[in-house]
């Protein structure tokens, strides 16, 4: 008996805290709620109203170059989960996000890797918190193209109960969000 529930508890550490690095139809709770009193970040991108689940995939590129979310290669951002997330469990219709969320998350630059596969507008949403008083969001919403990747720089900054969460262009605060995107060949659209 003892055994089996030392089984069941590695288990659920293992599903807390490992990776999923793929994007399941199966939606699950924010990691943020296995993640208080310790410092928490969460990149996501939603559809209007939070309503359904945007058609983008993302990726997450920590400070020391370690990755997390779709086409994530090399070391892998410990802590984190990623795929379609119900932000608020008791609002889950209109809680709806694919996200990269990252439990016990470093300050620093990131990089985010949006990739487009569908037609209908989507919301980007960076948020932090320091696992204690402090916390920060910033977003923006985009309209896609088709089969577009886009990528988009941002600080963290955590210290003395604030956070910092800043835009940033070739490693320059900006104001707002100034991704680098690839358009598919033949396209020519811009940003």
């Amino acid at each position: 008996m003892c055994r089996a529930l030392a089984l069941l508890f590695i288990g659920l550490l293992t599903v807390t805290f490992g990776e999923t690095q793929t994007k399941s139809s199966k939606s699950r709770q924010s990691l943020r709620y296995s993640c208080l009193g310790k410092p928490f970040l969460s990149v996501s991108a939603y559809a209007a109203g939070h309503a359904s689940f945007p058609d983008v995939d993302l990726r997450l590129i920590d400070p020391l170059g370690r990755s997390s979310g779709n086409g994530s290669e090399g070391k892998r951002i410990p802590k984190t989960q990623y795929g379609r997330v119900i932000e608020i469990p008791k609002n889950a219709k209109q809680s709806k996000a694919i996200a990269v969320e990252v439990c016990e998350a470093m300050q620093g630059d990131y990089v985010v890797v949006v990739s487009e596969h569908g037609k209908e507008e989507y919301g980007l949403s960076i948020r932090a918190d320091d696992g204690g008083s402090g916390n920060g969001g910033m977003g923006s919403a985009f309209y896609p193209v088709q089969n577009r990747t886009c990528k988009f720089e941002l600080r963290v900054l955590m210290e003395y109960h604030s956070v910092k969460l800043r835009w940033l262009r070739n490693h320059v605060q900006i104001a707002d969000p100034d991704p680098i995107c690839e358009t598919p060949q033949g396209d020519h659209s811009y940003h």
